[in-house]
């Protein structure tokens, strides 16, 4: 059996390290997708996938009130995390 999502514009594959400038750059790709028409596809994204190796960075992007080097953590609470070992980093 294989299962995934439902299509490919609901995820977002990165190997960058997983900082707040390069998630702010995922979640615009993201929202910015359209249908081939033109038409703007509304996807939202919710859900953070992290390996086990980027867990510590992860917690820290979505739940702390200021980022380790300074400055209002503006992504806290923009999504739930999901740590999987299937990730691989």
């Amino acid at each position: 059996m294989n299962a995934a999502y439902g299509l490919w514009q609901f995820a977002f594959g990165s190997k960058q390290p997983l900082t707040a400038e390069n998630y702010e750059v995922a979640r615009v790709a993201m929202q910015a997708m359209r249908y081939d028409g033109g038409r703007i596809m509304g996807v939202v994204p919710n859900m953070l996938l992290v390996p086990p190796a980027h867990e510590a960075a992860a917690r820290e992007l979505l739940t702390a009130d200021e980022l380790t080097g300074g400055g209002t953590n503006v992504w806290r609470g923009s999504a739930d995390l999901l740590v999987t070992p299937y990730l691989q980093k």
